[in-house]
């Protein structure tokens, strides 16, 4: 029997819309009149839950009475046994389709079962869902039967739901042909392997923790993405996720042992001899390995395939291994790694240890290592050492995780005294050089308990500086300095200590004191070796003067922008573009571009920050030990949104979310998180940005020092949510969270919708009081010429000064910094739109609405745009008091019918009267094309409506008309178009 659950599909989002989407449009197509039946077959291999995955969206499905059977294992052999199965659903409508299992003597055929069958769903007076849960598993008469009884077709429309794990089972077949005649009515539904991303979101809902990259990434690869084993890994890695202070800080290296899937576990139980052995050797070596070599392993072992004693073929048929081609080597492997294990588990120690001691004698290579230590040979006295040399090896060619993982069983089996030590340096200066800080920071208490050593303190000052403790990092960074030597390695780690002072500076925000670590970082860069060849090999990645030159010019460049020191600044920004042009791409190029795409970003040079991100995340990907190159994608999302690609910045939310799991410094979640919901906050989002803001939450403590990229962007997306719903008094409560928390890194970004929520709803002395603190300097609020103008422009609005503000926004509406960001350039357009009404110009007014309106529109901010029709139109009347009286009951009837809806409802009103389609709401508001489909034909029905272009001229009135941008409908008519 199954390990799993089966209540809850463990399915990505994606794939979730992706079959309710399937559903919705073979529902829709089959409720049409003369419809004939339609069918979707949901179809995944053993483990992927394609029962859950239809149960789960069976519950939005509307419009159809659900007739559901669950086909089991035991029963398939038993004709009819499915059909009674049905029978147990239709006893709640009175009916029961006559078999020859329960009414014997009755027609033993299947037209004639079939034709029962069309019987008893006729006298249900609704259409028809029949739900086949297990298809593969349904037996044969049965399913021809449902075939005949489907294809009669009666008045009422019918339809078909399967879930299957076989795309060859005859009782599949039979069903699977339903629909022929129309092929768009009978749809095959494929479930994808879960990808890493999946992997992510679903250890959030399943273990209610994140999982960093690379977690994500060895769990795909170990279960192939199989859903059912991913899910296992989740229940054996609990602890670990519960405990663990970072993402990615999650030892991998222990294998976690993994219930078999039913099927496999029932070929294991009924397998021979020969099958079983095999599958157990293959099992152990785990990773694919070439047939001769695994024919070399069972022959060391004295097993041969005389007699069948070891019998590859065999276990291939039972599935407990597979064939695969290597390079045209024929190569064989565990179906699965984690099934591999799960079998390896079963195998006596003794005998796995003797498996191992072939593998190690016959194989060659870095596999080598790992059956070496699973044959736990005493004799063995180079193990260690040659971890050691391996983790080395790896790091040279990129392979962090393999480097790391190496050296961490280098920890693990090293004997006390010097070579343990050597085994804990080893781990703690990778972690250095690759920037993997997280997955050695359990060491820090035997790192510590080492000898005195400069190595063991450089390698201290970071763990320490990134689990928030500042002193005791620039105490340890200042014992490497000051330690005695004069020979090439004790210079390069005394230049790499002294250099990393000014980051931890920045850190922390102590800005006043990177001036002079800076400066005696270049003293001691001065008398460092210049030459990799004069340092320890292990240690030669030290030896990059152009590089440090760089970062210690980012981080003065940092540190003036924060002190704002404007000259220095300058001098810094062009120094650094002079570095850039003539430096090779390293990891201190990112870092250096990031600071200064920052800096544009804060100063409001939105499109400057663009243009330079770029090759920071073009490069990023090559240099593991890039201080900022997650919060590059982070910061390019953010980008994204604020000019306007709405649609990329989504896609690039996503990416910046999964890298930011893998930071170093986890105070950047946060941050990464709510710019994956920024575009679902600005478009009304509700139910998206709760969902972040809870997985927020879910978050461990973020630990001290600064954020990179503005802390306060949680509270800046629910800010955003408020200020797109209308809801001021939840937009001031956002700010206001984020104006308390005194951040670190706070740049008051959220200045602007805090003035705003204030002066709606009426403080305006609160509001006045707190911009003359932000436009004297006295904030952390970045003064740059445009964002001063739009707040002097908005006080002006505010204390009744119209002409004033009128000029200002004429400036602002027109500048090339609004031309690059046209979400707030429609805002901006409003209050123009504002000003000049109060200044009694009213067709100037008109233009700006409409300008605003049609940008609303591109974006899909339908609520943005309802409230600009919604003011186009009170104008409009202001404008032609002789029209007022026609227009009078479109401004009635707006407000009154959707008045009648349910909030869900006047969402959905709203976002299809802006002319988006079916499909387009239901990414907006994150809910299934079905849903919105049941949605407008609700809205229709309460409003007395028959299409949606009636729905589009109630809500908007004849301001649609007026509204120059607006565009045609893709959609004319129809209520369920998608």
């Amino acid at each position: 029997m199954s390990a799993y659950p089966t209540s809850l599909a463990a399915a990505s989002a994606a794939t979730r819309d992706q079959v309710r989407a399937a559903i919705g449009r073979v529902s829709e197509l089959t409720l049409e009149p003369h419809s004939r039946v339609g069918s979707v077959l949901i179809y995944g291999p053993e483990g992927y839950q394609s029962a859950g995955v239809l149960r789960e969206s069976i519950r939005f499905l509307e419009d159809w009475t659900l007739v559901v059977g669950v086909a089991v294992e035991r029963e398939r052999m038993t004709d009819w046994s499915f059909v009674e199965t049905l029978n147990l659903s239709l006893a709640r409508f009175g009916v029961q389709v006559v078999t020859p299992l329960s009414f014997p003597g009755s027609p033993d055929d299947a037209v004639a079962v079939g034709r029962n069958l069309a019987k008893a769903l006729a006298t249900i007076e609704a259409p028809v869902c029949v739900v086949v849960e297990n298809v593969h598993l349904a037996d044969e008469r049965s399913a021809e039967a449902i075939r005949i009884g489907l294809r009669r077709h009666g008045k009422q429309p019918q339809m078909m739901l399967m879930s299957t794990e076989s795309l060859v089972n005859q009782s599949e077949q039979q069903l699977q042909g339903l629909a022929q005649s129309r092929p768009e009515h009978n749809v095959i539904v494929r479930l994808p392997a879960l990808s890493p991303s999946d992997v992510q979101e679903l250890a959030v809902e399943r273990a209610g923790r994140p999982l960093a990259g690379r977690v994500a990434r060895q769990f795909v690869a170990d279960t192939d993405g199989n859903p059912t084993l991913v899910t296992g890994l989740f229940d054996a890695f609990q602890s670990d996720l519960l405990q663990s202070p970072h993402p990615a800080a999650i030892d991998l290296d222990r294998p976690r042992i993994v219930p078999l899937l039913p099927r496999q576990q029932a070929a294991l139980d009924a397998a021979s001899l020969g099958a079983r052995t095999a599958a157990e050797i293959v099992a152990v070596l785990r990773e694919p390995t070439a047939i001769a070599a695994v024919n070399r392993v069972a022959a060391w072992l004295g097993i041969t395939e005389t007699f069948g004693a070891f019998d590859l073929d065999a276990a291939e048929r039972a599935g407990l291994v597979r064939f695969v081609e290597d390079a045209a080597v024929p190569t064989v492997a565990p179906p699965t790694r984690v099934t591999g294990d799960r079998i390896a588990a079963g195998i006596a120690i003794e005998r796995r240890r003797e498996i191992h001691s072939a593998a190690a004698d016959v194989l060659t290579g870095l596999p080598v290592l790992r059956h070496r230590i699973g044959a736990m040979v005493a004799e063995d006295t180079t193990l260690v050492a040659d971890l050691i040399d391996g983790s080395l090896t790896r790091a040279a060619v990129g392979d962090s995780e393999r480097a790391v993982s190496l050296a961490l069983s280098a920890v693990q089996l090293a004997s006390p005294g010097a070579e343990y030590e050597k085994a804990v340096l080893t781990a703690g200066t990778l972690a250095l050089r690759l920037h993997e800080h997280q997955r050695v920071a359990q060491l820090k208490g035997e790192l510590a308990a080492l000898p005195e050593s400069q190595l063991r303190d450089a390698i201290l000052a970071d763990l320490e500086v990134l689990a928030g403790n500042r002193e005791a990092g620039i105490e340890r960074a200042r014992a490497v300095i000051d330690a005695p030597g004069g020979s090439a390695t004790t210079r390069a780690l005394r230049a790499h200590a002294a250099s990393m002072l000014p980051l931890y500076d920045a850190i922390n925000e102590h800005h006043e004191l990177v001036a002079g670590h800076v400066a005696l970082a270049r003293r001691v860069l001065a008398d460092a070796p210049t030459q990799a060849g004069e340092v320890d090999a292990e240690l030669r990645w030290l030896v990059r003067p152009r590089e440090n030159e760089l970062w210690l010019t980012a981080w003065e460049l940092a540190a003036a922008a924060r002190l704002r020191d404007s000259e220095r600044l300058a001098d810094r920004m062009a120094r650094l573009d002079l570095l850039l042009r003539v430096t090779p791409d390293s990891p201190a190029a990112v870092d250096a571009i990031v600071y200064q795409a920052r800096t544009l970003l804060y100063a409001g040079r939105v499109t400057d920050a663009a243009n330079r991100l770029h090759r920071a995340i073009r490069v990023a990907p090559g240099f593991p030990d890039s201080w900022l190159k997650h919060t590059a994608l982070t910061m390019h999302a953010h980008v994204l949104f604020l000019t306007g690609d709405w649609d990329n910045a989504v896609v690039t939310g996503r990416r910046a979310l999964e890298s930011a799991f893998d930071d170093p410094y986890r105070a950047a979640l946060p941050t990464a998180y709510a710019v994956s919901g920024m575009v679902a906050a600005a478009r009304g989002g509700a139910d998206e940005v709760h969902r972040v803001e809870r997985l927020i939450g879910l978050l461990p403590p973020p630990g001290g020092g600064a954020v990179p990229y503005d802390p306060d962007l949680p509270d800046l997306m629910l800010a955003e949510l408020a200020a797109a719903v209308g809801d001021p008094l939840a937009q001031l409560q956002a700010t206001e969270t984020a104006r308390t928390a005194t951040r670190r890194g706070s740049a008051w970004t959220w200045l602007p919708l805090h003035i705003d929520a204030l002066l709606a709803l009426g403080r305006t002395a609160d509001a006045l009081g707190i911009a003359g603190e932000a436009l004297a300097g006295q904030t952390p609020w970045n003064r740059s010429p445009h964002a001063v103008s739009r707040l002097h422009a908005r006080i002006a609005l505010a204390t009744g000064d119209p002409a004033r503000a009128g000029t200002l926004y004429s400036g602002i509406v027109t500048s090339q910094t609004a031309a690059g960001q046209p979400f707030q350039l429609a805002r901006d357009r409003v209050d123009f739109a504002a000003a000049l009404t109060a200044a009694d110009n009213p067709k100037r007014a008109l233009e700006q609405l409409e300008l605003a309106a049609a940008a609303f529109r591109d974006l899909k901010a339908g609520t943005y745009l309802m409230r600009t029709l919604e003011r186009i139109e009170e104008l409009a009347d202001h404008a032609e008091p002789r029209a007022s009286a026609g227009r009078g009951h479109a401004a009635d009837s707006t407000g009154g019918a959707l008045a009648a809806l349910t909030t869900r409802e006047r969402e959905v009103a709203i976002a299809v009267a802006s002319g988006l389609t079916n499909r387009e709401v239901a990414e907006q508001l994150y809910v299934s094309v079905t849903t919105v489909n049941f949605h407008v034909r609700n809205i229709l029905a309460k409003l007395s409506l028959s299409s949606r272009r009636e729905l589009r001229a109630v809500v908007q009135g004849p301001a649609a008309r007026r509204s120059k941008g607006h565009r045609k409908a893709r959609d004319e008519d129809g209520p369920v178009r998608s």
